[in-house]
């Protein structure tokens, strides 16, 4: 906030605007990279000053402060990925938190300079969910070892990075484990405080092993990792949490184990639905459980309750799904911006149901509904819903219906009525591809009635060309915001600009250089300093800064615009 009122200020004087916009990308004190937050004014900072532990709630489980701040006291350690290799070759067993050898840590500084140095491999943090397989170690056998740790070579050659540059956590490995000290104790407790960061942080994969040897409790019937998998797939993106218990023996590269461990997500549950459904299930210390349930309260209002953006693309969901989701709407009412249900099974009951909870969703302006299975008098009346609240006309996006329902013998198109921003691809974003389908679910109308195996890999794809959807309408609502910004902080140098008389170049020629349009189509009259730097000659600022470079714009984390 400090740096909003600093940037604001300096918005509304004389300062020029390579001066601004240089305050604005500055380093930090600590060397960390400051971040701009895009709510409603470009000028304001999402700024962490050094020593504060880092709580905003819009950006908590998104950036990397806040895991800075869990890591710098050393409660939590995150273990290496060569050395965990190491251990499976050599067939020995996890050692606990006390036990660990130096060269198994990441030390939070080493973690950090790679975050923060653009020339270095920003280290990838990945979280391990897993069933304990005895109160005194959780892994006596290595038996979760030796499904997880072939796979880390694989995982770490796909993200460019060596395996060394892993930085794991387990929590056998990295929090303090009994037998414990008074110290250690007091380590312990700090420790969770912030265990919510492992698995529901956006910059943190996350694996859940849910295959257990034979005799041990499922993993589905015990509770840490129910809570574990339930802040796993709350809101991050579903390519971020694999279940590696799906995976079939002979895969043969890392898409396929990424495309088959995709992990099943429903709805989240509500507070209360969650603590009924953990009494039933496994502690190996009963107390954890009030504050398994305490915990998931407190993540639940803070990262749904909090958020502007919810993707559920290309999941299955039916209408079931549908209705458990509009009965959580009302809670994300006065954050949720865009709500993303393209490439689902979602038919006109849950259409209805949606329709019912707009009314309560104060805030959401766009609703996507492409490629599911909705009627056309369930299609008037969501329309009708929508334009009833007063929300943006072309914001309900329905779109072509003509997913394939599970079981059905072929694509069905249910109607086509709806809205549709003008020049929008079909359920998709890609024309033509699903209207080429057979009636066996095929590609390409070869129709050679492969039964079952074609219904299955058909609806496979069209799951995965939903996602990809999903994710390229991320990277474009990112882009979007941080163009705007920039215009935002142009446009209030240059009516200030105006205001004084000043003969300094326009904003418009800063940023867009010689012959080059602003976002809102007002021509540059001449070339300026950020021509080079925000897209040269004769470009329209809207697409000037091109393809995301980490390199070009000095933030190393993977996945950040």
């Amino acid at each position: 906030e400090r740096g909003g009122r600093r940037a604001a200020d300096a918005a509304m004087g004389n300062t020029p605007l390579r001066t601004l916009l240089d305050g604005c990308c500055a380093i930090k004190d600590d060397g960390l990279p400051v971040g701009m937050d895009y709510h409603h004014n470009a000028a304001a900072l999402a700024v962490s000053e050094v020593g504060e532990m880092y709580t905003q709630k819009d950006v908590y489980y998104k950036e990397w402060d806040s895991l800075r701040a869990a890591l710098t006291s050393q409660d939590v350690v995150l273990i290496r990925g060569s050395w965990l290799e190491e251990v499976y070759r050599k067939g020995d067993v996890l050692p606990r938190r006390q036990d660990l050898p130096p060269e198994a840590v990441w030390s939070a500084e080493e973690l950090m300079a790679g975050v923060r140095d653009h020339r270095r491999q920003t280290p990838q943090v990945l979280s391990i969910s897993y069933s304990w397989l005895s109160r005194d170690h959780s892994d006596p056998d290595g038996y979760h070892l030796r499904n997880f740790a072939p796979l880390l070579k694989h995982f770490a050659r796909n993200c460019k990075l060596s395996v060394d540059n892993l930085a794991i956590f387990i929590d056998w490995c990295s929090l303090p484990q009994r037998p414990r000290t008074q110290a250690e104790e007091n380590s312990y407790r700090r420790a969770l405080s912030s265990i919510d960061l492992w698995y529901a942080h956006w910059l943190v994969e996350v694996w859940l092993l849910t295959k257990v040897p034979d005799g041990a409790t499922p993993f589905e019937d015990r509770g840490w990792p129910k809570f574990e998998r339930a802040l796993a797939t709350l809101t991050r993106p579903p390519e971020l949490t694999l279940d590696l218990g799906l995976l079939r023996a002979g895969w043969k590269n890392w898409s396929q184990v990424a495309n088959e461990c995709q992990a099943q997500r429903r709805p989240p549950e509500t507070p209360e639905n969650f603590a009924a459904d953990l009494v039933n299930k496994a502690f190996s210390l009963r107390e954890d459980e009030h504050f398994v349930s305490e915990e998931y309260r407190e993540v639940f209002e803070r990262a749904l309750g909090q958020e502007a953006q919810l993707w559920y693309a290309g999941l299955g969901w039916s209408d079931r799904e549908a209705q458990e989701l509009a009965q959580l709407l009302p809670l994300c009412g006065s954050t949720l911006r865009d709500l993303e249900l393209r490439g689902n099974e979602i038919a006109n009951l849950g259409a209805a149901a949606l329709a019912e909870a707009l009314p309560l969703c104060d805030a959401l302006e766009r609703l996507s509904l492409e490629g599911n299975c909705i009627g056309k008098e369930a299609q008037q009346a969501l329309n009708d819903a929508w334009q009833r609240t007063g929300k943006p006309k072309f914001g309900l996006e329905i779109g072509e219906q003509n997913f394939r329902p599970r079981g059905s013998n072929g694509m069905q198109n249910v109607g086509n009525s709806g809205s549709r921003l003008p020049g929008q691809d079909d359920a998709f974003g890609m024309r033509g591809v699903m209207r080429g389908a057979s009636a066996s679910g095929q590609p390409g109308g070869t129709g050679n009635g492969m039964g079952s195996t074609s219904t299955a890999a058909s609806e496979q794809l069209n799951q995965l060309l939903a996602r990809q959807a999903a994710f390229e309408a991320r990277i474009e609502s990112s882009v979007a915001r941080l163009t705007d910004g920039l215009v935002e902080v142009a446009d209030a140098v240059g009516a200030r600009q105006r205001r004084g008389g000043s003969g300094t170049p326009s904003p418009a020629a800063s940023l867009g250089g010689q012959g080059s349009m602003m976002h809102h189509g007002m021509p540059s009259p001449s070339g300026g300093q950020f021509g080079g730097q925000f897209g040269g000659q004769g470009t329209p600022l809207g697409h000037a800064v091109g393809p995301y470079s980490p390199t070009q714009s000095g933030f190393s984390a993977r996945g950040q615009l």
